[in-house]
């Protein structure tokens, strides 16, 4: 269930392991997207698991926060200097990296290898930009002397747009320009807006004309779902039927996340001689997207209107025209404009709850995200009525 490390537990992606390990060593920098739950992180994990990178990983999901708008800046700094700490502890570094640290923050070195958070918030006021560059310089120095690569992961690298008080553009700028041994990736499942995010570094100066490789990560298609449910199965030493499988194939339409949540699942009742059955497995992840979206939903400037057009593309079968969708929301709500319909359906595919294609806008294939995003649009509602 957690995100791979190794390729022998990494079901196909030779492509994209590939292309990530590829760009890794010619230095270019790139960004891997796709929607939740589509392998993302485990793909990037296998192709940097490698002896000949030094990896530091930024998670900002570890900062993510639905009800603020922005982050403040020691949010960031607290985040990444226990990053950077972590990657020192995994590959013994130390020396002048923990020295430079620890004289900015003023405390002693021992504080920042045991991360004291109580000392070191106390002290994020004295980091600046401009320290947080020299921190990847120092390291990108120590992997050159080690003949390694520095190789920066920023995980949900979309929340960077909410961080405020740090030049983002003259920060990467400084890494690009001046770190020679170094490559930095993106990832995002908000694709939308990590794609705004990498826009607003490549037109926005310092940074602009820098190039960044996009490498999207894609849902299974129906021959490889079915593949990858009999070999996990196979390898639990589980016997599935023809029609179990089949229902799986049509639920979970090929995301490679519920599969994964699904096929555990199963096996581990047939195992501990409970039932297997697929409707409360499936429920079980509907409810945990009925969560992630009423989290969201709730904290939107508008919660009933947002509502109510998820709603109106259920009541549409689940696809529809902007024009569809305002004459459905409008039967909902009283008198929303077509421009406020047109905004909200585009921030939800941004964000990627629903889909477009052409001039459609659509619901989620697979049952989880589709029901639990209506589920929770109807909690809402609920309330308000």
């Amino acid at each position: 269930m957690r995100p791979k490390e190794d390729r022998k537990d990494l079901y196909d992606r030779d492509k994209e392991v590939e292309e990530i390990k590829e760009s890794v060593e010619r230095k270019v920098w790139l960004a891997v997207y796709g929607v939740r739950r589509v392998g993302k992180t485990s793909v990037v994990n296998v192709a940097i698991n490698d002896p000949k990178y030094i990896v530091v990983k930024f998670n900002l999901i570890r900062i993510y926060d639905p009800k603020k708008k922005k982050y403040p800046k020691s949010s960031f700094i607290s985040l990444f200097l226990e990053s950077v700490n972590e990657a020192i502890k995994k590959y013994t570094l130390g020396g002048r990296v923990v020295r430079f640290i620890s004289n900015v923050l003023g405390i002693d070195e021992k504080s920042f290898i045991e991360f004291n958070v109580v000392k070191i918030r106390a002290k994020l006021k004295r980091f600046r930009d401009e320290d947080l560059s020299s921190v990847i310089r120092e390291l990108d120095l120590l992997s050159s002397d080690n003949k390694k690569t520095l190789v920066l992961v920023f995980d949900e690298a979309q929340e960077l747009l909410k961080v405020n008080g740090i030049n983002f553009p003259s920060f990467f700028h400084d890494i690009y320009d001046y770190c020679k041994s170094t490559t930095v990736i993106f990832t995002g499942s908000t694709v939308g807006i990590l794609e705004k995010t990498l826009k607003g570094l490549e037109y926005e100066k310092p940074f602009f004309g820098r190039y960044i490789r996009r490498i999207k990560v894609e849902k299974f298609n129906e021959e490889m779902s079915k593949d990858f449910l009999l070999k996990g199965f196979d390898e639990e030493g589980i016997k599935v039927n023809e029609e179990v499988i089949r229902e799986a194939l049509k639920r979970f339409d090929g995301i490679p996340g519920w599969l994964t949540f699904f096929g555990a699942e199963y096996s581990f009742r047939v195992k501990h001689g409970e039932k297997a059955d697929i409707d409360e497995i499936e429920a079980m992840a509907i409810e945990e997207v009925r969560k992630e979206a009423k989290d969201f939903i709730s904290n939107t400037q508008s919660p009933e209107r947002y509502s109510a057009v998820i709603l109106s593309l259920d009541r549409l079968g689940g696809h529809g025209s902007l024009r569809d969708v305002t004459k459905v929301v409008n039967s909902i709500l009283n008198e929303v404009p077509e421009p406020r319909v047109y905004e909200i359906l585009n921030r939800l595919v941004d964000v990627s709850f629903i889909e477009k294609e052409g001039d459609e806008y659509y619901l989620p294939k697979d049952e989880p995200d589709r029901k639990g995003l209506v589920l929770a649009s109807k909690d809402i509602l609920s309330k308000v009525s």
